[in-house]
C-alpha cells in the first residue's frame, strides 16, 4: 500500500508556524503556488483510441495513468519536478498512430504510454525507434513489438506466452485431447494460433484449423462458412479464438446461436470491461445477461478477485474517483506509468529544449537498466524488470466469465520458483507440476497446479472498538468453496487473542464447520467466528482520525504457488451492494461512522528453514496464502467536540476576555488566565486517558499547547500592563491592549483555518 501511504509527520507541524496570522497562511500559499509554477514540469505522452469503438479502454488508461501521476505530484514529483500527462488520440487507427508518433516527437515528453492494441503499436513501432522516443505498452501483446527496437518496452505478457499457457491449460486442466483454432490471418492471429498449437500438439491432437481474413469486405460470410464447417464435425474439446475482440464477438454470437456447446478459449482483449457489453443488442442476452459470454475462459495478466493488497487498493482508489472497477487496461498503464516514472527518477533528466534527445536516450537506457529482480518496479500483480527484449513477464491468470463477470478460474498454473527444492519427477508423475517444452525457449519452463479457494469474510457484527487495549471484537461468518483438498481450511487467525464465547475455546477450529457440502462440485464449508482480535491505531489526526480494522488469515502448511485465496464477488456481493445492508454491522458503534470494507488476497512470507536441510544454505522466501476484510472506520467527531472541545473553546473566550480588564486589573489578568491554563492542562490529561500510549503527538494536543500559549501570552500582556501603569503610560496601555487582542484574535482564527485546510475532506461529512 505503500503508493497510497499518508506522510507519518503531522500536517500541524507544519502549519503551526503560520497560525500566527492570517496573512501568513495567504501570503505562504501564494509564494507556494509561486515556486510551483516556476518549476519546469517534465512530460509524459500517452497514446489513446479516445475517438473509436474503444474509447471505454481509453478513458480507463488516461484514468490510471493520471492517478499514478497524481499521487507522485502529491510526494513532490519526479526530483522536484511536478509531472504533466500529455493525452493524444490514435483513433485505434494506424496511420493516425504514426502521425501521433511524429507529434510526441516535436513535444516536450521524454517518454510515451502506449498504444491500446497491437495494431496501432506495430505501425508506431518502427517510428518511436527512427525519432528514438522510448515507449512504453501496458496492454499490446504482439510479439514483433519488441523484437528489434531497443526503444519499445513492455509490462504485459506477449501472445506467445499467453498462448502456450493457454495450450497447457486446456491439456492439463480442461483434459481438453482435442482442439480447433479459429484465428485471423493477420500477425496477431498467427502468432496466437502458432503458438497454441505448437505447445498443445505435443501431447494432443488440433482437430482443425480455419483462417479468416479480417481485411476482405466479406469476412462476415467467412464467419458463417467456418462455424457450419465447425458444426459438421465431431465437437473438439476446446476451440480457441485467436482474433481481437471485435471478431470474436461474431464468433461467439454464431456459435452460441447454433446451440454448439464446447469450452471457447480467448486472449486478453476478451477481458476488458467492454468486451459483454457488445452482445447487448441480442434477445437471448437481455433475457439472460451473460448468455454468450459464459464460461468462456481468457488468459489475462490480472484479475481482481485474486489480487493482492496494492492491487486492491489501486481498484479501490480508482473506483472512488471514477465510480467504476477498472480492468486489466487500467492495471496495465498503472504499471507502465510506474515504470516511467522509475526511469525518470533515476535520468535525471536536465528537461531543457536542447537536452530533449539526450534525456530521451538516458530514460531509455535507464528503462533497459531495469532488467533483474534486485531492481524491479513493484507491479500491481508482480515485481516488473525486462528481459533482453525488452519483455516483461507478469503471471498469466486464466479467467471465465461467470454471466459477465470475470472471476479466476479454479485451478490457475503457477510458476515455480524454486526448482532445487523439488523432487521434479515424483511432481510431475503425480500432476503436481506441469512442464512447457517451447522450442523458441532454451530451458523447459515448469508450472504448478495452483489451487484456487473462493473465501469470503462476511460481517455480522462489529461489536467494540478498543483503542485502550489496541482490540476490536467481531462477529462474522466465513466460508470457502474449493475444488481439491481440505488443506484450504488449514488456516489461522495471526491476530486473534480470544474466542468471545468460551475463552477456553480456539478462536478457529478448521474441523468444525457450521454447514459442509457440495455444491456445483466445489466442497463448501461454513463456519462462524466471535473473537476479540488485536490491532494497531494510527491516532496523529485524532479526534479527526480514521482508523482501519483488519481481519485477516493465513495458512501456513501450503505455499501460495499451489493455493490462494481468491474474493467470492458473488457470495459477497460485492457487484450490487446494498449501501444500507453494508452498514448494518456497524450500526451498534456510537462513536464510529463506517467508510468502507476492502477486501484482499494476501501474501504472508517467511524465511524459516523449518528444518529441512535442503534450506539450511539457502537465502529463500516462501510464501504463504491468505485472505483479508479491511474495515474503515471514521471517529464522530461531534461528539468528541462537543464533549472536549466545547470547554476548551469557552476558555479560549474566558482567556480571550482578559485582554478587555481594565489596567487596574492586573490580579484578576493574571488568575482567569493561570486558571485557564490549569483546567485546560486538567481536560488535556482526560482526553489522552481515553487513548493507548502513543509516543507521539496528536492533532488535537496541537490546539492545547497553542492554548497553553496563548495563556502565557496573556500573563506576559498583564504583566507589561501592569509595569505601563505604574509608570503612567496610558496611549501605550491602551495600543498594546488592542494589538493584543487582534493578535489573539487572528491566532485564533489561523489555528481553526489550519485545522479545517488539514482536515477539509473529513468535515465535509461532519456528523
Amino acid at each position: 500500500m505503500q503508493r497510497f501511504t499518508q506522510l507519518s509527520t503531522h500536517p500541524l507541524t507544519k502549519y503551526g508556524a503560520i497560525a500566527l496570522a492570517i496573512f501568513l497562511i495567504i501570503s505562504s500559499i501564494a509564494l507556494v503556488r509561486q515556486n510551483t509554477a516556476a518549476v519546469d514540469a517534465i512530460h509524459i505522452a500517452l497514446s489513446v483510441p479516445l475517438s473509436s469503438s474503444r474509447k471505454e479502454a481509453a478513458k480507463e488508461m488516461v484514468q490510471s495513468v493520471q492517478l499514478y501521476l497524481n499521487t507522485v505530484n502529491q510526494q513532490g514529483g519526479i526530483n522536484g519536478h511536478p509531472v504533466k500527462l500529455l493525452v493524444y488520440d490514435d483513433r485505434d487507427y494506424p496511420g493516425t498512430a504514426k502521425d501521433i508518433t511524429l507529434e510526441i516527437a516535436k513535444s516536450p515528453a521524454l517518454v510515451a504510454l502506449g498504444h491500446l492494441t497491437s495494431t496501432t503499436s506495430e505501425a508506431a513501432a518502427p517510428l518511436y525507434k527512427a525519432l528514438q522516443i522510448p515507449v512504453i505498452t501496458g496492454t499490446a501483446s504482439s510479439d514483433i513489438l519488441t523484437q528489434a527496437n531497443p526503444y519499445y518496452f513492455r509490462t504485459t505478457f506477449s501472445n506467445t506466452r499467453q498462448s502456450n499457457l493457454l495450450a497447457l491449460y486446456a491439456q492439463h486442466v480442461l483434459k481438453a485431447n482435442t482442439a480447433s483454432i479459429i484465428y485471423s490471418d493477420d500477425m496477431i492471429g498467427q502468432t496466437l494460433r502458432s503458438a497454441f498449437e505448437t505447445t498443445f500438439k505435443q501431447a494432443a491432437t488440433i482437430k482443425q484449423s480455419w483462417a479468416f481474413y479480417a481485411q476482405a469486405e466479406d469476412w462476415q460470410e467467412s464467419v458463417t462458412t467456418i462455424v457450419n464447417d465447425l458444426a459438421k464435425q465431431p465437437a473438439p474439446d476446446v476451440v480457441f479464438l485467436a482474433m481481437s475482440d471485435t471478431f470474436a464477438k461474431e464468433f461467439i454470437v454464431a456459435i452460441r446461436k447454433r446451440n454448439l456447446d464446447m469450452p471457447l478459449l480467448g486472449n486478453l482483449t476478451l477481458a476488458r470491461e467492454t468486451f459483454p457489453a457488445l452482445f447487448d443488442p441480442y434477445e437471448e442476452e437481455k433475457r439472460q445477461p451473460g448468455y454468450f459470454v459464459n464460461e468462456l475462459r481468457l488468459a489475462v495478466p490480472i484479475i481482481l478477485d485474486s489480487a493482492n493488497v496494492e492491487a486492491q487498493a489501486f481498484a479501490s482508489a480508482y473506483q472512488q474517483i471514477y465510480g467504476k472497477r477498472p480492468s486489466y487496461v487500467g492495471a496495465g498503464y498503472y504499471d507502465a506509468a510506474a515504470v516511467a516514472v522509475r526511469a525518470l527518477q533515476n535520468a535525471k533528466p536536465q528537461n531543457t529544449a536542447t537536452s530533449l534527445k539526450r534525456d530521451r536516450q538516458q530514460i531509455r537506457d535507464q528503462l533497459e537498466a531495469i532488467n533483474r529482480p534486485e531492481v524491479a518496479v513493484k507491479g500491481l500483480s508482480s515485481d516488473l524488470y525486462f528481459s533482453a527484449t525488452h519483455d516483461a513477464a507478469p503471471p498469466v491468470r486464466f479467467g471465465q466469465f461467470v454471466g459477465r463477470s470475470l472471476i479466476s478460474a479454479s485451478t490457475q498454473l503457477s510458476p515455480v520458483k524454486h526448482l532445487e527444492l523439488v523432487n521434479l519427477e515424483r511432481e510431475i508423475k503425480a500432476g503436481s507440476i506441469i512442464p512447457l517444452t517451447d522450442p523458441r525457449q532454451q530451458e523447459r519452463q515448469y508450472f504448478w497446479r495452483q489451487e484456487v479457494v473462493y473465501a469470503g469474510i462476511d460481517i455480522n457484527k462489529l461489536n467494540r472498538v478498543d483503542q485502550s487495549k489496541a482490540s476490536f471484537a467481531a462477529d462474522f461468518y466465513l466460508w470457502m468453496r474449493y475444488n481439491g483438498s481440505n488443506d484450504a481450511t488449514v488456516i489461522e487467525f495471526p491476530t486473534g487473542i480470544a474466542n468471545s464465547l468460551d475463552p477456553n475455546l480456539p478462536l478457529f477450529d478448521p474441523q468444525k464447520p457450521i454447514r459442509t457440502d457440495t455444491i456445483d462440485g466445489l466442497n463448501y464449508r461454513l463456519y462462524q467466528v466471535r473473537g476479540e482480535f488485536r490491532n494497531s491505531y494510527d491516532f496523529h489526526d485524532y479526534p479527526f482520525d480514521q482508523q482501519t480494522l483488519k481481519l485477516y488469515f493465513e495458512n501456513v502448511r501450503v505455499p501460495s504457488e499451489r493455493l490462494i485465496y481468491a474474493i467470492d464477488t458473488f457470495g459477497l456481493k460485492l457487484l450490487k451492494p446494498d449501501p444500507e445492508e453494508v452498514k448494518k454491522p456497524y450500526q451498534s458503534l456510537q462513536l464510529w461512522n463506517f467508510k468502507k470494507l476492502q477486501y484482499a488476497q494476501e501474501t504472508f512470507s517467511s524465511t524459516s528453514t523449518r528444518g529441512n536441510p535442503r534450506l539450511f544454505d539457502a537465502n529463500l522466501r516462501v510464501d504463504y496464502p491468505g485472505l483479508s476484510a479491511t474495515i474503515t472506520l471514521q471517529r464522530r467527531f461531534a461528539v468528541f467536540l462537543v464533549k472536549a472541545l466545547l470547554p476548551l473553546g469557552l476558555l479560549v473566550l474566558v482567556l480571550f476576555s482578559t485582554l478587555f480588564f481594565s489596567e487596574n486589573m492586573a490580579k484578576e489578568r493574571l488568575t482567569v488566565a493561570i486558571s485557564a491554563l490549569l483546567s485546560s492542562a486538567v481536560l488535556l490529561t482526560a482526553i489522552n486517558a481515553q487513548l493507548a500510549d502513543t509516543g507521539y503527538t496528536v492533532a488535537i494536543e496541537y490546539g492545547f499547547y497553542l492554548f497553553f500559549g496563548l495563556c502565557l501570552f496573556c500573563i506576559l500582556i498583564g504583566l507589561i500592563v501592569e509595569r505601563l501603569r505604574v509608570r503612567g503610560y496610558k496611549t501605550a496601555i491602551h495600543s498594546l491592549s488592542v494589538g493584543a487582542q487582534l493578535l489573539y484574535g487572528a491566532i485564533v482564527l489561523g489555528a481553526v483555518m489550519t485545522y479545517w485546510l488539514t482536515f477539509d475532506s473529513r468535515l465535509q461529512t461532519f456528523s
